[in-house]
């Protein structure tokens, strides 16, 4: 699969590559997320925390980052982004289309 084939997010300094897979959302390996987003409620933590503690977000070079060691499929493209993001996140609104900008949500 080509670059041009995943949705990419990007908040703040973070990075990260996922599609749409299955029954969910494949965020790849190499990604990064947030150590500390929004200050607002984060419905996402809970599971951040839970794939920090399995080794999949380990401790990026940048402080500010964890980095996903392996690929991940989140149950879907908002808790995908919301931990991306360590905040609450849209992601059919969030995610958008390497080639051509488009969010999930703008595609058939």
């Amino acid at each position: 699969m080509s670059e041009n084939d995943w949705f990419v997010m990007r908040p703040q300094k973070a990075q990260a590559y996922g599609r749409p897979e299955g029954d969910g959302f494949l965020v790849r390996k190499d990604s990064t997320a947030m150590r500390d987003g929004s200050a607002s409620v984060k419905r996402d933590r809970e599971e951040r925390d839970r794939l920090v503690r399995q080794g999949i977000l380990v401790p990026d070079s940048d402080p500010d980052l964890y980095r996903f060691s392996r690929d991940h499929l989140f149950p879907s493209a908002s808790m995908a982004g919301g931990v991306v993001k360590d905040g609450n996140c849209s992601g059919p609104q969030t995610w958008r289309c390497s080639k051509d900008g488009k969010t999930l949500k703008e595609l058939p």
